[in-house]
């Protein structure tokens, strides 16, 4: 009897054990009507891309099952058809086993969920934007070819049907609190900037109209994204949000790093949104190429990566950052530079500090550099003309960065007759240049105010000038 007992416990058991773990998979019932046996595709989103997860076989009736053993990773996916196109989009939320009905006349028109409200809601929302989309577009037709008050008329109805979407997504948002779908609407709402004033004995009404409109947009930027929802990075929400605000809106890195410890900080809940946030900011100096964004590189990879935060990240690319942030360190923008000792092309002994002038410019290069050769004597034009033609006084100092080709940049350096500026090179290794301006190609330039500070770095030289001019005014 203790036997059957136990035997039954054990079988009992193992239906548990059965049950828990296909509950942990997914199994996504998709049927077509009208659409045969073919092959169909279930794809994601994530940021500015999309990947395929799954790949099924329709029978005779439209009928498939997307299936894992494995729960689905929550966000936006979607169904691809044979012809490589989207035919709807749905909802992965914490429930994986569901259906969806639809048929092959019209996929959006006829959809319908079975045993998920979220995404029945998502379907509703989906036809309402398809519809005011080709309403908008329609109204976007006509406004072409008007004239007049017509055209006042359409632009009219569209700023109307732009507050119907605004109201039905606020009216999805409030009946469905807490909720994924809600969540993603409102990533997609933008900040409603107020109506601002400006006292009239104010000079440039319009200009600091414009100020205070931009720095309330670029405070409430990101009011709308939930960052502890990691399913919104199975959309393109949160990644087209940080290209606008980081890309047209804050470009000093003092300013981009401390906006990006905000968003850092509010994504800490979420380990997934953590990663991707702090993986953006690291790589924002080598999307942007704005000047000055390696001071976000130092940061980051600071506080984060070489801090031990960044649990992620394996050995070998830990140490490729921290050789990174060792090298760029010495060389950001405001860093004045160590003193430094060259020998120069007639064999004396010349300072880095020795040189006075307002400005420095610091060129690294070499005679059998292809791009060299075209650089410097064109920054040598451009040296005569500022030397003669501005109130500032600059000088360059032009640093061969070999000692084997001796003869050849002497020889250079003489048939373009730029013996009138400080040429220098470093046969002794004293300076320690590479380490201090990072230089890894040739030509590299740097531009240096009367207090040695790096003011501009590994700028074309056409921009020398305009540069200096902007600086000026500035200060």
């Amino acid at each position: 009897m203790r036997k059957n007992i136990l035997t039954i416990a054990l079988s009992f058991l193992a239906i548990m054990v059965f049950s828990l773990v296909r509950g942990q998979g997914y199994d996504i019932e998709v049927k077509i009507k009208n659409f045969g046996s073919q092959e169909i595709y279930m794809g994601h989103y994530f940021a500015d891309k999309t990947y395929v997860k799954d790949t099924v076989q329709t029978n005779a009736e439209g009928v498939a099952h997307f299936k894992g053993d494995k729960p689905l990773e929550g966000g936006i996916y979607f169904v691809v058809l044979p012809t490589k196109t989207i035919a709807w989009e749905f909802l992965v939320t914490d429930d994986q086993q569901f259906a969806m009905h639809t048929d092959s006349e019209d996929y959006i028109g006829m959809l319908q969920s079975i045993g998920h409200v979220e995404n029945q809601k998502f379907f509703e929302y989906s036809r309402f934007m398809r519809d005011r989309n080709k309403e908008m577009g329609q109204f976007q037709e006509t406004y072409k070819t008007a004239t007049g008050a017509e055209k006042e008329a359409v632009k009219g109805k569209i700023e109307d049907l732009q507050k119907r979407v605004q109201k039905q997504w606020d009216s999805y948002i409030a009946q469905n609190p807490g909720t994924f779908f809600a969540n993603l609407i409102k990533a997609q709402k933008y900040p409603e900037v107020p109506e601002f004033t400006v006292p009239d004995h104010i000079a440039n009404k319009d200009s600091v109209l414009q100020v205070k409109r931009y720095y309330y947009n670029k405070n409430h930027w990101f009011d709308n994204i939930d960052f502890t929802d990691a399913r919104l990075l199975r959309t393109s929400y949160v990644y087209s949000r940080l290209q606008t605000f980081f890309n047209q809106m804050v470009f000093d890195p003092d300013t981009v790093i401390a906006e990006g410890e905000k968003i850092i900080k509010r994504s800490e809940p979420s380990p997934e949104m953590f990663r991707y946030i702090v993986e953006y900011m690291l790589n924002l100096n080598y999307e942007t190429k704005r000047m000055g964004m390696d001071k976000v590189l130092v940061h980051i990879g600071e506080e984060y990566y070489l801090s031990g935060r960044a649990h992620w990240v394996e050995e070998e690319r830990l140490e490729k950052i921290k050789d990174r942030v060792m090298k760029v360190r010495p060389n950001l923008l405001g860093t004045k530079v160590k003193d430094m000792k060259f020998v120069t092309l007639d064999n004396s002994i010349v300072n880095l500090y020795t040189l006075t002038t307002d400005y420095t410019v610091l060129a690294f290069w070499e005679p059998n550099c292809g791009h060299c050769k075209k650089t410097i004597p064109k920054l040598h034009d451009i040296y005569t003309d500022l030397k003669w033609n501005q109130d500032k006084s600059i000088e360059v100092m032009a640093v061969f960065t070999q000692v084997k080709e001796y003869d050849e940049w002497k020889e250079f350096v003489e048939e373009k007759g730029m013996t009138d500026w400080v040429n220098a090179y470093d046969p002794y290794g004293w300076s320690g240049f590479r380490d201090q301006f990072d230089i890894y190609s040739t030509p590299t330039v740097y531009l240096l105010n009367k207090n040695k500070e790096i003011i501009a770095k590994r700028i074309d030289v056409e921009r020398i000038a305009e540069f200096i001019e902007n600086y000026e005014s500035i200060k």
